[in-house]
Order: structure tokens, then sequence, then C-alpha cells
């Protein structure tokens, strides 16, 4: 809480202590008072505090002094400066160098509490912002790219190589192979991860309203333009634009796009001043964009402007082995999510899901996995917690006609018994889940298990 909050005085004037000792303690404050700034600096050294108040001129180490030594060594401790002989030129460096406040003498005593309180206020706004970047960081840190197998490796050695570039990047996979994942990464490990990430989806928008979300637009442009819109490529200004889908880009929006990528300058849509961002381009698409040039839907040169890096994601029937390694990880992430003690799965659910197709790839199988936290109601997710619908359920193959001998009866009652007994291992022979799964009764069930002579596997 702000009015528990630890503050240092630095003043040479004993009275001048005394009065912002009682000051700032009458509302609540901790103060530690000390005579220049060679001794605020000790002290700190050795008690860290929230808040800096010193005044300008002291003996030894000016305020100011103290101010730069501060932030050369990295601390970002707010900082009020007082002084009875202010001066244009040291306000100017004093704000430079980040004060908070610069108070002159004399001045209310309660003007200086609400000084604090902004300070105050103003330093837990910028260490939760602080935090909130490393989180972000560290969740789009190369160790969450989750794979040992060949092909997600290569994958995340052009993903480091693109991260020190600032060069284009064109990401290539199928729906849920984790390209954004990719995108973010590269953004926030690169030369621009103090600047914004900002991520569009071209497949969202029709033509005209795909120009507008990328290069703004003026009032009155348009019917509904009732006011100024910034694009997408203004406000990745010193950032990343993320262009999802850049395959679905219409034809007449990609010359566009070619000349804010030759040229970084564009104007919005229905105005005339040209403006400048400086961005870093990432796109990806699940497309083959080479097919799409030669079938004259997307621009050579766009495509060549785009694809400086190209990286590809792989679907996830192509490293199954890594499977074991994404369940863990989102196993760890949603149990933390849903304060649940959930520490690994059964064998048969394991054996279900690394022999699923999982055609819908990584984010499927992150979903499985949240749906079956959600559902699980012990320690161990079970197959009957895993929500795959009969149809999705993994099968050897899928059976052909020459695999049965006999009448087509004989070969109907061979593919019922075998999805009967697939959906009573699935559901681990619990009759109720089983019988909903095959869209049959109960009763109709058990006859079929007693005609078949059906067993636990």
């Amino acid at each position: 809480m702000i009015g528990n909050s630890k503050i240092l005085v630095a003043d040479d004037d004993p009275k001048f202590q005394k009065l912002m000792r009682f000051t700032l303690e009458k509302h609540g404050f901790e103060v530690t008072v000390c005579n220049d700034g060679i001794e605020a600096k000790e002290a700190i050294g050795h008690n860290p505090v929230e808040l800096i108040i010193s005044d300008y001129v002291m003996p030894n180490m000016d305020g100011l002094q103290l101010l730069k030594t501060l932030r050369e060594e990295g601390r970002d401790t707010p900082f009020i400066l007082i002084t009875a002989h202010g001066s244009i030129d040291s306000t100017m460096e004093a704000i430079k160098l980040g004060t908070v406040e610069y108070l002159t003498k004399p001045f209310d005593p309660e003007e200086i509490v609400l000084a604090a309180q902004k300070a105050l206020n103003i330093g837990h706004m910028t260490r939760e912002l602080s935090e909130l970047r490393e989180a972000v960081r560290a969740k789009y840190s190369f160790e969450n790219l989750i794979g040992q197998s060949p092909s997600m490796q290569e994958a995340c050695r052009n993903i480091h190589k693109a991260s020190q570039t600032t060069a284009n990047v064109l990401i290539l996979g199928e729906t849920g192979t984790g390209k954004e994942l990719a995108a973010r990464a590269i953004h926030y490990n690169g030369p621009s991860k103090t600047g914004p990430f900002i991520p569009v989806s071209c497949s969202a928008f029709s033509g005209g309203t795909l120009e507008s979300e990328l290069f703004g637009h003026v009032k009155g442009a348009f019917t509904d333009a009732y006011r100024d819109h910034k694009g997408r490529f203004e406000l990745a200004d010193k950032g990343t634009l993320f262009l999802d889908e850049v395959g679905d880009v219409p034809l007449s929006t990609q010359v566009k796009l070619l000349r804010v990528l030759q040229e970084k300058r564009f104007e919005r849509v229905g105005g005339q001043q040209t403006l400048d961002s400086d961005f870093r381009l990432i796109a990806a698409t699940n497309k083959d964009l080479k097919d799409l040039v030669r079938g004259g839907l997307f621009r050579e040169d766009l495509f060549y402007r785009l694809s400086v890096i190209n990286i590809t994601m792989p679907p996830l029937r192509k490293h199954l082995e890594d499977i074991p390694s994404l369940v863990k990880h989102f196993l760890q992430q949603y149990t933390r999510i849903n304060k649940k003690d959930i520490k690994t799965l059964s064998l048969e659910a394991m054996k279900v899901i690394q022999s699923h197709p999982w055609p819908g790839n990584v984010r499927q199988l992150e979903n499985a996995v949240e749906s079956a936290v959600a559902m699980c109601e012990g320690n161990m997710i079970k197959l009957a917690d895993l929500q795959l619908e009969l149809g999705e359920l993994p099968s050897e193959r899928t059976p052909d006609s020459k695999d049965y001998q006999g009448s087509l009866p004989q070969v109907v009652a061979a593919v019922e018994r075998q999805m009967i007994q697939k959906a009573l291992d699935q559901n681990e022979w619990v009759k109720a889940r089983a019988a909903k799964a095959l869209g049959v009764s109960e009763r109709v069930l058990s006859y079929k298990i007693d005609k078949y002579g059906l067993g636990k596997g």
C-alpha cells in the first residue's frame, strides 16, 4: 500500500528534514533522512526505498548528481527534486533523467504529500508494466517452442536466426501449427521487443475494410467514417506488424501493401497526408503462395518482398514424437490456470492421444488437454476425460471390403463389433458413456455386448 511506502529524504537543512519527516509520517509513510547525496546513495544500497525526495543544493553530492548516479546504475526509483535555486537548465536535465516532480521552495507541506502519492502511483504502474513485459517475454521465449524432433528443431533454429534480424519473415504452415506463436517469439526476442506487436487476420476482412484496417482512414472517407482511425501500420511503429493469412489479401490491396513495404510510407484511406512507420513485418499463411503466384492470384514481387526469411511450422503428424512433451507442457499450464492438482494421464489416455491423427495440429491438442483438465475430477486424466468425438477416435486404418469375408450382414456385424469394443475401451467400460458415444441406448448396448461376447481388452 502507498501509505506504508518507504521514502528517503535527502536535505542538509535540519529544520526542513524535521518538517518533511513530520508531514510524511503523519500520512503513514516510513521516512529515512540523509544529509547529502553520498549518504543517501549508501543508505539506498543497504535499504531500498520506493521514493526519493532530494534537495538540489547539498554538499558532497547534490540532488541532480544523485539522480544521475542512480539512473546510471539502472535504478528507476521515482524521484522528486526540490530546490530554492531552480533554473530552466537544471529543470530540463532533471526531467530528461526521469524525475517525477520538480518543486521550488517554499511550498505548502501538504503539496509534498500529493507529489509523493503521485510519484508512488507512477512507480507502482511502472513496475507493473515492467513485470507484465517480462511475463510476456517469458511466455514467448524460445523455451516455449516445444519439440525435440528434427523438424521442430529446424523451425526453432530458423526462428532464433530471424529474431536476430529486422528482415521480413514469411511463416508457412497448416492451421494450428503455431505460426503466431513463432511470430511472437521472433518479436519478443528481437530488436523491436520493446515496441508493440500488432496482429491482423487478413482473412477476417473484405478488401475495402482490410485497407481501412491496415492503412487507417480519415473522417468522412466513407459512410461510417465518423472520426479519424489509425491503421495497423501506424500502430506498429517501432514494433512488429503480423499479417496472418496474408494469402487472402486481394490483388488490389497487394499493390498498396508492396509500396508500404518498400518505402515504409503510406496515406490513410481518404487522406492526403503521407505518414511514416518504422515497423518490422512478419507474415503467415496456410496456403501455397507459389501456387497463387502461378495462378495470378498473388503478386510475385510481393511474394519475394515478404519471404526474405522463410520458416515452415511442421504439422503435428510430422513430429508425433513431440506429443508427450507438448501434453506435459499444456497439462502444467492448464492445471495452474484451473488451480487443480493433476499429476499425469493414464496409460490408456496417453495411448489414444499418441495414436490420434490431430488434423487441427498443436492447437487441437492444446484444446483437448485444456478440456480434459476441466473435466478431470481426480489427479489423473483418464480416457473418459478426453472430449474426442467418436468419429475422431483413432483406428489402425479404415477397413476395406476385402478385409472381411462373408455376406453383407456378416461384414456389418464385424464393423459393429469393432466400434462397440473401441467405444467401451475408450470410456473405460462405463456403459452409459459408451452408449452415448455410439448413439444407442444402454439397454441396446448391453444386448450387443452379450451378442458379440465382448470383454475388457
